[in-house]
């Protein structure tokens, strides 16, 4: 795709995002977020999101049947309760199984979505179905406060980066918590399971990569270094931005010191690099192609694609994340 209209695409949808999505005004209070802030969460960020093994308590409902596959939605309580907010809706973790009416022997697919979705039909056209295509069982896990875990008055998403903090921090732990714990459960049923993420759903698979060593594979898509970047450096995150001046966490050493820990370059993997591959957008506008060089030379140079697309062209057209994704799946 040319750049021009690549960027422009990006440049639409963040105009779009920021003014029709601007959210309540969410501040810190306090430096709780010091916290996090100690090497030794870094040196083994096992100690700070659980070391992935447990098996959660996972209710399974049928929900329909397509020509593709057997559909069922699942939940279990979160692994990683948000207890010092009133937002109860999020500890209860939920999402979509789908399993191929034709299986091959190929490892299922654990996939984390981006931000702010609101109605999975996206997904499964732009994701789900070329993986049941391609024979592979897929976990759709829903984000915490996205889709039925949004709190009643909040958009899917909202409360999910915000100018609390803390409250981010403990997003995205339990988020990658449920990750782990939908992983583990298939892995429990006998498959061979690894990670696909996107945008959001990327950096929460890259960290997730920084956890265990017994996934089958790794896709970090249009995911970068640092959450800090997509925040302070684009115009995606002036809302977020405005939000954070107000306890004066807008300042780069300051953020990247409260959400170190949620950030993939401040951690190694434990996955084999083998393992690993990079999927991006040289012309993002979200995901800066600086911070996505970042992570690579910090995880050690594994598989990287450039693609010639922004963010959203990435992801949509025409298809570039997924196609480059599911041959690499299939190898494992």
């Amino acid at each position: 795709m040319l750049r021009p209209v690549a960027q422009l695409i990006d440049d639409y949808r963040i105009w779009h995002k920021v003014t029709f999505q601007r959210g309540r005004i969410l501040t810190t209070r306090g430096r709780d977020w010091e916290a996090f802030d100690r090497r030794e969460l870094f040196d083994d960020p096992r100690l700070f999101y659980g070391d992935g093994r447990t098996v959660p308590a996972v209710v399974v409902r049928h929900a329909r049947s397509t020509p593709l596959a057997e559909i069922s939605r699942f939940s279990f309580p979160a692994l990683h309760p948000i207890e010092r907010y009133p937002y109860a809706e999020t500890n209860r973790a939920s999402g979509i199984l789908y399993r191929p009416r034709a299986a091959r022997d190929g490892p299922a697919v654990v996939l984390s979505h981006g931000w702010a979705h609101d109605e999975t039909r996206a997904i499964e056209l732009l994701f789900v179905e070329p993986l049941l295509q391609a024979g592979l069982t897929v976990a759709l896990v829903e984000h915490p406060f996205h889709f039925r875990r949004a709190p009643a008055g909040t958009y899917s998403g909202e409360l999910m980066v915000s100018g609390d903090v803390v409250l981010t921090v403990e997003a995205f732990r339990q988020g990658v918590a449920d990750l782990s714990g939908v992983a583990s459960w298939l892995m429990d049923q006998g498959m061979r399971t690894g990670v696909l993420g996107y945008s959001l759903g990327g950096y929460m698979a890259a960290l997730l990569a920084c956890l265990r060593d017994d996934l089958a594979f790794v896709v970090v898509g249009a995911a970068g270094a640092s959450v800090v970047s997509p925040i302070l450096d684009t115009g995606l995150g002036v809302n977020v931005r405005e939000d954070l001046s107000r306890s004066g966490m807008d300042h780069r050493e300051s953020l990247e010191r409260a959400w170190g820990i949620i950030s993939p370059a401040r951690l190694a993997p434990r996955v084999s690099g083998d393992r690993i591959l990079l999927v991006a957008g040289s012309f993002d506008r979200i995901m800066l192609a600086e911070s996505v060089a970042a992570l690579w030379r910090r995880w050690g140079r594994p598989s990287l694609l450039w693609e010639r697309q922004g963010h959203y062209s990435l992801l949509a057209v025409p298809g570039r994340l997924i196609r480059r994704s599911i041959p690499f799946i299939l190898s494992w």
